[in-house]
């Protein structure tokens, strides 16, 4: 949509500098890139060359074009304008609750791996008692730890019975903690699946393999040594920076 206002745009230029070389194009708002292109730049335009077709009401190319920006591009632009913002840092929201981001369910009844609008919900519990609770728009719940620990922090303030050291995350129940210094246990992705025979009788992975502090080295299941080569960093879409150590054998 955007290539095709500029395309316009420019083909107007054109007859205008055919029509009058004084004038050029000057009269044209600059419109930059189609990175770059806002509402507010196409609109002002707009307004231009309608300015100019008053002047011209005889030229049906400069009407054509007018009309195919004021009723189709522009309204356009300012649709896919507003569905941006809504989202926000998210990547989806539903049309019938903007609110909400498209989810994962476990209740996937049709395993096919089905989205739905929804939100995450995390409570925290001391022993057994709901002692806290917030409402998210992240899919995932390792992202919804330190905001739900922020939000729910200010109604604990005055107690000072819940002072668990640790709190642990497990399915959606956080146990809290206000302590400055402040360790997490979280269950991983792979808890359950490391449980399993066949995981641990798999040479490829890393919890099968033996750790040699001493030359930084280690050793698999098959007896093969691994020496280190290099360290990778990369960065994820929510900021944590994720540090890779590679050996090869």
């Amino acid at each position: 949509m955007q290539e095709k206002v500029q395309a316009l745009i420019a083909t107007i230029e054109e007859t205008e500098k055919q029509e009058e070389q004084d004038q050029g194009s000057q009269d044209l708002i600059e419109l930059d890139e189609a990175s770059s292109l806002t509402s507010d730049k196409l609109g002002a335009a707009v307004q231009q060359l309608e300015a100019k077709l008053q002047a011209k009401p005889e030229d049906k190319p400069l009407r054509k074009a007018v009309s195919t920006l004021r009723k189709d591009l522009l309204p356009r632009l300012q649709k896919y304008e507003a569905q941006q913002e809504i989202p926000g840092d998210r990547n989806s929201y539903s049309k019938t609750d903007p609110d909400a981001t498209f989810m994962r369910m476990k209740e996937d009844h049709m395993r096919n791996g089905q989205l739905k609008p929804g939100y995450n919900v995390q409570i925290g519990t001391e022993n057994q008692f709901i002692i806290g609770y917030s409402l998210h728009q992240r899919p995932t719940d390792t992202r919804c730890l330190k905001p739900h620990l922020r939000r729910s922090k200010p109604r604990l303030a005055s107690c000072r019975k819940w002072s668990s050291r640790t709190p642990v995350m497990e399915g959606r129940r956080t146990t809290l903690t206000w302590k400055k210094k402040t360790w997490r246990l979280s269950k991983y992705s792979t808890y359950h699946k490391e449980k399993s025979k066949a995981w641990q009788k798999d040479i490829s992975k890393i919890d099968n393999c033996q750790y040699h502090e001493d030359e930084d080295s280690w050793t698999c299941a098959a007896g093969r040594k691994l020496l280190f080569r290099y360290e990778s960093k990369e960065t994820t879409e929510s900021g944590f920076e994720i540090r890779k150590r590679h050996y090869r054998s």
